[in-house]
């Protein structure tokens, strides 16, 4: 039987669902969920779209959102800032 990798994005119906788990990611003590996170919403969004969006090189980004590389705060800024994601403090 095959399965499919589980994506919490898949289940989100709102933008503020989306905002309220990115943001708990955020908040956590470990750095690498938030970046988990981003990288399951560049999936839910598909890579090549975000690539576009972003300007970024599409196998670049694959390797960031595979954990092969870590992405550069510039990085995750293109990716938030394509996806119409405002990281602010009512949220954080």
């Amino acid at each position: 039987m095959k399965t499919n990798k589980f994506n919490a994005f898949n289940y989100f119906e709102t933008d503020d669902e989306i905002m309220d788990y990115l943001s708990d990611c955020y908040k956590d003590d470990d750095p690498q969920l938030f970046v988990l996170a981003l990288s399951h919403l560049i999936e839910k969004k598909g890579i090549a779209e975000v690539a576009k969006l972003t300007g970024l090189n599409r196998e670049s980004l694959y390797k960031t959102v595979k954990g092969q590389t870590q992405p550069t705060w510039a990085t995750v800024h293109k990716v938030l800032h394509a996806l119409n994601i405002n990281i602010n403090p009512s949220y954080a």
